[in-house]
């Protein structure tokens, strides 16, 4: 909920923009460079970091309309990851012989993780009035765990990225985007928890 664009607020939309063009990178050269190469993560990814920037927008500036979309959006991006999770592999293998690759229970479940977050996140944007309610705070504090616990586990994954013999600059890249999307939406969810406390909901 953010009612005036602060500087912090701009260096957060700046690197969710790169973010957002190294996923487009990876979506359009990844055959090339990588090893496995999964189009739905990357869509994956550089839908979350698009919706990161309209989040960090100004309040005053985004209309009811692409908030309700945003919510939809990510509902059903969530449930397209819950549906991969339990058939292994990506969905639009199905219609592919030539992806024969399985997805990972840890990947899917985080992207399950990050778009749900995200949806919640646009619904409480749409409705001030349930962001207040003792379930919404609640959920506010998990989400927020959750996200500071992925925060940290993604900074040790960087950290065993650079002691490496070979540093896969891809990899690295993948996982420090990790790191800042999950970091930005854990201090989001932060600050909902802070402006409860400051209006004494809490």
């Amino acid at each position: 909920m953010m009612t005036s664009l602060s500087p912090l607020h701009a260096i957060f939309s700046f690197f969710c923009t790169l973010i957002a063009v190294f996923y487009l990178f990876r979506l359009i050269g990844g055959r090339a460079y990588l090893l496995h190469f999964d189009a739905e993560n990357e869509i994956g990814h550089g839908l979350m970091a698009s919706g990161m920037i309209v989040m960090l927008a100004q309040v005053s500036n985004l209309s009811s309309g692409l908030i309700r979309w945003n919510i939809l959006l990510f509902a059903l991006a969530a449930l397209w990851w819950t549906v991969r999770l339990f058939a292994r592999k990506p969905l639009l293998a199905f219609g592919s012989r030539t992806n024969r690759e399985r997805s990972t229970f840890q990947s899917d479940a985080i992207h399950i993780l990050m778009h749900v977050g995200m949806c919640y996140m646009f619904l409480l944007m749409n409705s001030m009035a349930f962001s207040m309610t003792r379930p919404a705070i609640y959920a506010n504090c998990v989400f927020f765990v959750s996200f500071a616990f992925l925060t940290l586990f993604y900074g040790r994954a960087i950290s065993n990225d650079l002691q490496a013999a070979k540093i896969d600059q891809l990899q690295l890249g993948a996982n420090l985007a990790h790191l800042l999307m999950s970091g930005i939406m854990g201090w989001m969810f932060l600050e909902m928890i802070s402006m409860t406390m400051n209006m004494g909901v809490l």
